[in-house]
C-alpha cells in the first residue's frame, strides 16, 4: 500500500513543486495558521498556490488557525470567531480542492471534572456538525490534533462524542512525548480514528519540533504494523537537505 508522506511548509515561499514531485512527496500547507493574516494577503497566498499546486503530484494538506480559538467556549462570541476562522479555511480547502484539514483539538486537559468534560464535548459535537452543515461544498476530512492532551483519553472521549465519520485524528508524535504515557498507548487506543501523523521530537522539556532520531521511526513503524493503520506522514520540523529526510521514510514506504 503506498504511503502518502507530506513536508509541511510554514509559507509558500517554501514549496519547491519539482523538489516534492522528485522525491514523490506532498505538503501540508501552513500558511494560514498565522493568525493576523489580512483579507488581502489570504488573497495573494491563495492566488499563489491556485498557481503552483496545478503542478504538484501528490496529496495537499492544510493546517489551520488555532491560538486563542476554541469551539466548545461557554463564550458565545469566542464561539463565533472560532466559527468564522474555521470557515474561512474550510473555504480556503475548497478554493485549493484540499481534502484534509488540521485544526487542534482545543482540549484543556486540565478541567477534567466530568460534567464539564461532558459539557465540553457535546458543544464542541455541535460545533463540527453545525460547520460542516453551514460549508456543504466541502467533502473531505477534517483532523483533530492532540495538543496538551497528557493522555490519549479526552482525545477519544471527544471523537467518540462527535461521532462523524469526516472527522479523525491527527496523532502529532512531538506533543503526544510531552505527555504521561509512551507513544504506544497513545496509537492503541486512537488507531480507530488516526488518518494523519505529524511526525516531529523533542527533548521532553517543550515544544521543539526537533528532528526524530533514527529508532523513533523504526518504532513508529512497528506500531503502525502491528495496530495495522496507515496514515498520512506529515514532517513537522526544519530539514536543510530534504532528499536525505525523506530518504529516511524509505521504511515506511
Amino acid at each position: 500500500m503506498k504511503k502518502n508522506i507530506v513536508k509541511a511548509i510554514s509559507t509558500w515561499r517554501e514549496l519547491d513543486v519539482d523538489l516534492f514531485n522528485g522525491l514523490d512527496i506532498g505538503v501540508e500547507i501552513q500558511d494560514f495558521v498565522e493568525p493576523n493574516l489580512t483579507i488581502d494577503e489570504i488573497s495573494h497566498i491563495i492566488k499563489y498556490y491556485l498557481e503552483s499546486l496545478n503542478g504538484i503530484r501528490n496529496l495537499v494538506t492544510i493546517h489551520g488557525p488555532f491560538l486563542d480559538l476554541k469551539p466548545s467556549s461557554p463564550d458565545e462570541m469566542i464561539r463565533e470567531i472560532s466559527r468564522i476562522k474555521y470557515k474561512r479555511t474550510l473555504e480556503i480547502a475548497n478554493i485549493l480542492n484540499v481534502n484534509h484539514v488540521i485544526f487542534h483539538s482545543q482540549i484543556n486537559p486540565y478541567l477534567n471534572q466530568p460534567s464539564l468534560k461532558k459539557l465540553n464535548n457535546k458543544q464542541a459535537s455541535e460545533f463540527w456538525h453545525g460547520l460542516l452543515e453551514e460549508v456543504k461544498d466541502y467533502k473531505g476530512i477534517i483532523l483533530l490534533e492532540n495538543i496538551f492532551e497528557e493522555t490519549p483519553q479526552m482525545l477519544h472521549e471527544l471523537l467518540m462524542e462527535i461521532d462523524h465519520h469526516r472527522i479523525k485524528i491527527n496523532l502529532d508524535i512531538g506533543h503526544a512525548k510531552l505527555g504521561r504515557v509512551d507513544i504506544e498507548d497513545w496509537i492503541r487506543v486512537l488507531k480507530d480514528y488516526i488518518s494523519y501523523i505529524h511526525i516531529h521530537s523533542n527533548n521532553g522539556d517543550f515544544d521543539n519540533h526537533m528532528s526524530p532520531e533514527d529508532h523513533e521511526l523504526d518504532d513508529l513503524k512497528l506500531l503502525l504494523d502491528k495496530y495495522d493503520i496507515n496514515p498520512i506522514l506529515s514532517l513537522e520540523y526544519k530539514v536543510d537537505d530534504l532528499f536525505n529526510c525523506v530518504n529516511r521514510y524509505d521504511i515506511f514506504r
